[in-house]
């Protein structure tokens, strides 16, 4: 599972160019059949914590998440789901640029049966403070998957706080307060 994981972001990142998103390098297999790939090193800050660090003004906040949502249309346009948005995933450098990263359980919308296999319900592969409500229930994840991820990272950016509170990680709590 993780090899064929492995393939498909290698697969996904070769897809996209986007300024704003960390760009694949290379890749192949080794001698010994491990596949590889080289990314782009991205040296920033966790959207959230750069942002406060800096002491970003709701403005220079936004300006920030207009460079996500087109990196994130960006991936759309092109058939890919990322189903893993949050402020971890999307890095800003030092000079301000944005750039959005793991693809690792990104979803191809021209999926075949292999890509498929990591969109099965049973899976539920995701982080939950950012995960949208068909993501919780393990129902068909489409674009406005990520689109509910970008809304609870917009709140957090412009309120400081998660808009719900989990106080455990169980299923039924997850999507009731989701």
């Amino acid at each position: 599972d993780i090899l064929r994981r492995f393939r498909n972001e290698r697969q996904i990142l070769a897809r996209l160019e986007h300024p704003s998103i960390a760009r694949l390098i290379d890749g192949g297999t080794t001698a010994d059949g491990q596949p590889y790939f080289v990314m782009e090193y991205v040296a920033g800050e966790p959207l959230n914590t750069y942002c406060d660090s800096n002491n970003l003004t709701t403005n220079e906040r936004l300006r920030l998440f207009r460079a996500v949502c087109a990196a994130v249309t960006y991936a759309h346009q092109h058939l890919v789901i990322h189903r893993d948005l949050k402020p971890s995933n999307i890095l800003v450098t030092s000079e301000g640029e944005v750039k959005l990263l793991d693809f690792g359980i990104a979803k191809l919308l021209s999926a075949d049966e292999e890509a498929a296999f990591h969109t099965m319900p049973e899976q539920r592969v995701m982080t939950p403070e950012y995960a949208s409500p068909e993501q919780v229930r393990g129902e068909a994840i489409t674009t406005a998957s990520d689109v509910y991820s970008l809304n609870v990272i917009l709140y957090e950016l412009l309120t400081g706080a998660k808009p719900y509170r989990l106080t455990s990680q169980g299923a039924k709590e997850l999507e009731s307060a989701i």
